[in-house]
């Protein structure tokens, strides 16, 4: 089984905790009734901090539904599609949980949230020159990328500049 990773943070309480899915869920349920036992039951559920409805990449990977690609798009400021390339690996890194992405999985969800790409291929080769993913080896006879730490910094701060709006 594979390993997840939930980040929670309310105020200047915030954890992280990592781990097979059933013990990750209990960890924080611990958590959450030891430090947090104070609020309401009701006020204890996750909500949005932010106006209009945004959620922050902790409160998505605290939820218990997943938040599409599509919602995941919307709630960036995404100007162009090499930014759109971006936060689609971003998604399948920190929402999906993949180790990597190829083109082939952006073509196919751009497709799937009705963006599709010009030139995925072109959009990573120009986020790959601009340091913002690497190369991560092949998956079934195509490259691989990963985003690096300069990349997932840019996808926060299109994230955080959406949901101050």
């Amino acid at each position: 089984m594979a390993d997840v990773t939930v980040k929670l943070a309310l105020g200047n309480f915030s954890v992280e905790v990592t781990g097979e899915a059933e013990y990750v869920d209990k960890k924080i349920d611990d958590l959450v009734s030891r430090y947090l036992s104070w609020r309401p039951s009701s006020a204890a559920a996750a909500e949005p901090a932010s106006g209009a409805g945004a959620l922050t990449t902790a409160e998505v990977a605290a939820t218990a539904k997943q938040i599409s690609p599509a919602e995941f798009v919307k709630k960036s400021a995404a100007k162009n599609q090499t930014d759109r390339a971006l936060i689609l690996g971003y998604y399948l890194e920190k929402m999906a949980g993949s180790k990597g992405f190829t083109s082939s999985e952006l073509v196919d969800l751009g497709r799937q949230i009705k963006q599709p790409f010009a030139n995925a291929s072109d959009s990573v080769a120009k986020l790959t020159g601009r340091g913002l993913m690497m190369s991560a080896g092949n998956r079934e006879g195509q490259r691989a990328y990963a985003l690096t730490a300069s990349g997932e910094a840019y996808v926060e701060s299109l994230l955080e500049s959406e949901a101050q709006k």
